[in-house]
């Protein structure tokens, strides 16, 4: 018997959100929207802060467990004189997000600065706050893009690449597997999901019950091969192991590599996938009037025809 256990996930997807956004024609209807403006002004009673004499503007940016808007809508200037006496600024109007948003974060200029920097982050709903933060102490600078769904494409995009990797029986993006066997085969053995980068470790459980690292100059690797294989290196045979389920551990890297190196029809495949998935949230479609045009499916799934490999019996006699 032999089995696959994951054991060091991708660090990266074949397809980045902005790429699926952008290919598959995703529009921000779905998005949340940015928070709208923040009212600025000097308290009424004028008290010395930490700001700097100068001018300063403030944005918002909606924050949810899973992602960000861009910035809003810009504040108007207020004009802080002199800081002994009117070293502050009063917020309030603070906009608030919708049922899924945590945290509005608020971003703020440096005196007469036109960089939006990260001032405070306020739970969602709060509606006034008092600004007493010296220039020093902003922090990052305000988000660009708008990422409020971007945990839903990223779970088609994991989908859909799973899905290609099933099909083609090939591993994409580098990652790491433990191909475990209750015993060492008689002479050779196939690694699967291709493409093999290397061969981390073989261990295996001794008659006495202890486990084992076998020594690399004990056995060949040969990774040009697809799918890659191992056998004894010349001269010698695979070690005796104790009679037990899983006794022998390959752990191995497997992957094209980088995002960039998963092929161009494998990526158009997942689009597809993931345009459909994003189309269709449900099983079952119940509507009237409705014409449905469907790509033949041996042209669609023919785009892995290219990089499938077969699934068979790893182990070499």
């Amino acid at each position: 018997m032999s089995s696959l256990v994951l054991y060091s996930a991708p660090a990266e997807e074949p397809l980045t959100v902005a790429q699926v956004c952008a290919q598959a024609r995703i529009d921000s209807s779905n998005q949340e929207p940015p928070p709208g403006v923040i009212t600025a002004a000097l308290p009424s009673t004028p008290v010395a802060g930490n700001l700097s004499a100068g001018a300063y503007r403030y944005v918002g940016v909606f924050r949810s467990a899973t992602g960000h808007t861009q910035a809003g809508t810009v504040s108007a200037a207020v004009t802080v004189a002199v800081p002994a006496t009117n070293g502050k600024i009063a917020l309030s109007a603070l906009p608030s997000g919708g049922s899924l948003i945590t945290y509005l974060d608020i971003y703020r200029t440096a005196a007469n600065g036109t960089a939006y920097l990260f001032l405070v982050s306020l739970s969602n709903g709060t509606t006034s706050y008092t600004d007493n933060i010296a220039d020093s102490a902003l922090g990052v600078g305000a988000p660009t893009t708008n990422t409020t769904d971007d945990w839903y494409i990223s779970m088609l995009i994991k989908s859909a690449r799973m899905a290609a990797e099933g099909i083609t029986n090939r591993a994409l993006v580098t990652q790491t597997w433990d191909y475990v066997l209750d015993r060492f085969p008689g002479w050779g053995q196939y690694i699967p999901l291709p493409t093999l980068q290397s061969i981390v470790s073989i261990t295996y459980v001794d008659t006495n019950g202890a486990t084992q690292t076998l020594d690399p100059s004990q056995y060949l690797v040969d990774a040009r091969s697809e799918p890659g294989r191992i056998e004894p290196a010349f001269g010698l045979v695979w070690p005796i192991t104790r009679w037990q389920m899983n006794a022998v551990t390959i752990r191995f890297t497997c992957g094209y590599g980088t995002a960039s190196d998963v092929p161009d029809g494998i990526k158009n495949w997942m689009l597809m996938r993931i345009k459909t998935l994003w189309d269709n949230r449900s099983e079952i479609s119940v509507d009237t009037r409705i014409t449905m045009v469907e790509l033949p499916p041996e042209f669609v799934d023919g785009l892995l025809n290219d990089y499938a490999c077969d699934s068979f019996c790893w182990a070499l006699e």
